[in-house]
């Protein structure tokens, strides 16, 4: 028998510390629950006492849901991981809780902490509790969370999402990293436009003016846009709001996304790269929720929601109603014609075998190496396809800047 040194909270509100005689800190942990007190901190007598930031029970707040702001990845994948961390020690979920709200780092994470908290002591299910946080909780969250507490196996949900959340955000970063640079060099050579047509055009003005020549098409164009932008320069930043607010309503308007996701999956090498992210993030889902115990068609469902191309979310609806009527998992994505030969061969295998995680499993490792492979031939294809786009750009500006001398010494000889 060892003896420990405790501190608790009595009936949620009163700090109280003591010692107590037990085999393990986790027996300790349990006899302490039996007397109705909460463990906050808990060390053998002689060991060295573990700090905790708080010295006195923390002050009731009002956590208004309007306060609280959206989780970023990072933030959602630290607040599981140490859930898990905290449920497979034997910490009840208050305690844990408990733990994060006084101990975080994010001020987010703490108001979160005492929202979750405060409903499961009023007699919520953890499921419950994130449900009433649907901008921070998703439903495949939220459904995983409830099918780990209908099966017992909470812990393992827990690490199941963590290792969840860490795939889709290697993915996105991957996604992001791919695009980045394209997206700066497009952005960089509108800037460096917009400049030379603000000062460097009007400072020919004069000149062609002397020359008494009719200037030709292109160069007035980009004359009077020059000049009217050095003299109303102010208008340049609503310029640019203007474009970027235009892009994100025509990438959010269902009719204008619909179209470019279809125009998207036409484009060589790049349709392999919006399809093979689409379905990274639909078999990394599909398999966590099936092996947490969802049925096949909510896991469907749940993958399904990850899909953020329209054409292959409304092929992938197709596929869950044809499971949902019988159809296996295998035929039906095979008559979606969305996924390689090699991937619906796996899923076959382990539908008939009965290892279907497992193969899921395997699928997501091979599409992750596709993807690399393409990620690495588009950084290759987008480096002449820029190039392109700027000498285009500056073979236009400086052709235009030079058509009338050639026109003047064309006229002279």
């Amino acid at each position: 028998m060892a003896i420990f040194n405790y501190e608790a909270l009595k009936n949620n509100n009163e700090r109280v510390s003591g010692n107590i005689e037990a085999e393990s800190d986790k027996e300790a942990r349990e006899l302490l629950r039996k007397q109705d007190l909460m463990p906050l901190k808990l060390y053998e007598k002689g060991s060295a006492k573990i700090p905790v930031k708080s010295s006195s029970p923390p002050k009731k707040k009002k956590t208004a849901k309007k306060q609280i702001k959206k989780l970023s990845t990072r933030e959602k994948i630290d607040f599981t991981n140490i859930m898990y961390t905290f449920s497979k020690s034997g910490i009840s979920l208050v305690e844990s809780l408990y733990f994060i709200e006084i101990n975080s780092e994010s001020k987010n994470i703490q108001m979160i902490s005492i929202e979750i908290r405060r409903r499961i002591l009023a007699g919520s299910s953890l499921s419950e509790s994130l449900a009433s946080l649907p901008k921070i909780f998703d439903d495949i969250y939220i459904g995983l969370v409830r099918a780990g507490e209908e099966s017992g196996e909470l812990e393992e949900t827990m690490k199941r999402l963590a290792y969840l959340l860490e795939k889709q955000d290697k993915l996105r970063s991957k996604v992001i990293s791919t695009l980045a640079y394209p997206v700066f060099v497009i952005f960089l050579a509108m800037l460096v436009t917009i400049l030379l047509l603000t000062f460097v055009f009007p400072a020919f003005k004069g000149m062609y003016e002397q020359l008494g020549e009719d200037l030709p098409i292109i160069t007035q164009i980009f004359m009077t846009t020059g000049v009217f932008l050095r003299e109303h320069w102010y208008l340049i930043p609503l310029i640019f709001l203007s474009f970027f607010s235009l892009m994100y309503f025509i990438f959010n308007w269902e009719v204008s996304r619909r179209f470019i996701d279809r125009i998207g999956l036409e484009i060589p090498v790049f349709e392999k790269f919006l399809r093979y992210t689409s379905i990274s993030n639909f078999i990394i889902v599909l398999r966590v929720a099936f092996e947490a115990g969802i049925p096949m068609v909510d896991s469907l469902l749940f993958a399904n929601f990850t899909i953020t191309n329209i054409v292959l979310r409304e092929a992938m609806k197709k596929v869950i109603v044809e499971v949902q009527y019988g159809t296996s998992l295998s035929a039906a994505l095979k008559n979606s014609k969305i996924f390689p030969g090699i991937v619906m061969c796996m899923i076959s295998t382990g539908e008939e075998s009965g290892s279907l995680v497992e193969m899921l499993k395997q699928t997501g490792e091979y599409i992750d190496d596709q993807i690399e492979r393409v990620v690495d031939l588009l950084s290759k294809l987008f480096e002449p396809f820029l190039f392109l786009i700027i000498g285009g750009i500056v073979l236009t500006l400086g052709l235009s800047l030079y058509l009338p001398l050639f026109q003047t010494y064309a006229n002279i000889g």
